[in-house]
């Protein structure tokens, strides 16, 4: 995790939260004691995931299971 001095965090805030949003772990701090952390959201983080199984899961096994199941409940003659 990065420390930067908050004097010099007042001067380049916008940098800093580019670098954060691409993933670095940057604290600010005074003298050298880190006191704050930069943290991306969570919405950030979690829209990288969505899709990260796409063309890995066959997915015609759940359509047999669903006919399956409808055949127990009497959906299905």
């Amino acid at each position: 995790m990065t420390c930067v001095d908050i004097e010099v965090a007042a001067s380049c805030l916008p940098e800093l939260f580019d670098r954060v949003a691409r993933g670095e772990e940057i604290a600010i701090g005074r003298n050298g004691q880190a006191m704050v952390d930069l943290v991306a959201r969570l919405s950030t983080r979690r829209a990288a995931f969505y899709g990260a199984w796409k063309g890995q899961v066959d997915m015609s096994r759940f359509d047999e299971a669903d006919e399956e199941i409808a055949r127990e409940f009497g959906m299905l003659d």
